[in-house]
C-alpha cells in the first residue's frame, strides 16, 4: 500500500521491501565535516570557506510534514530542528523528530543556497 508522504511534497511512500531495515537520520550516516577539516588541515593554513547546503526534512510522526532550509552544517541543524540544541525553527516543532529526505551540498554562498531553497518552494507551489 502505497501513503502520500506530505501535502507539499508530490511523494509517497512505497511498502518497504526490506521489514528489517532501519531507516536511519541523516546525520548519523554522515561525517561531522567541522571536526574532519579541523584534524585534518594544518595549522597554518587557511580556513576553507564553508560550503552550503539546502535539506529537506520529513516529521515521523503522523501527519507527515516537511521542511526545507539552508545551513553549513547539517548535523548541527537537524539537532536545533529536534530540540535537542536550541536555535530550530519555529515552524518544525510540531513535527518532531525529524529525518533527512535529502541533503544537497556544494552552494558557494548562502545566497546560492537561499535561491534554491526558493526555488524547491516554488516549484511545490505549482504543483
Amino acid at each position: 500500500m502505497m501513503t502520500r508522504l506530505s501535502r507539499t511534497f508530490p511523494s509517497v511512500k512505497l511498502p518497504n521491501p526490506h521489514p528489517s531495515s532501519i531507516l536511519l537520520p541523516c546525520s548519523t550516516l554522515l561525517p561531522n565535516i567541522k571536526s574532519e577539516a579541523k584534524s585534518n588541515s594544518p595549522s597554518k593554513s587557511k580556513p576553507k570557506s564553508k560550503s552550503w547546503s539546502v535539506y529537506l526534512i520529513l516529521s515521523t510522526n503522523a501527519p507527515i510534514k516537511t521542511y526545507v532550509g539552508v545551513t553549513t552544517d547539517f548535523s548541527r541543524r537537524l539537532k536545533q530542528h529536534n530540540g535537542e540544541l536550541k536555535g530550530g525553527a519555529k515552524a518544525s516543532r510540531a513535527g518532531r523528530p525529524w529525518i533527512c529526505a535529502c541533503l544537497i551540498h556544494g552552494f558557494k554562498d548562502q545566497n546560492e543556497g537561499i535561491w534554491f531553497e526558493t526555488l524547491i518552494k516554488e516549484l511545490v507551489l505549482l504543483t
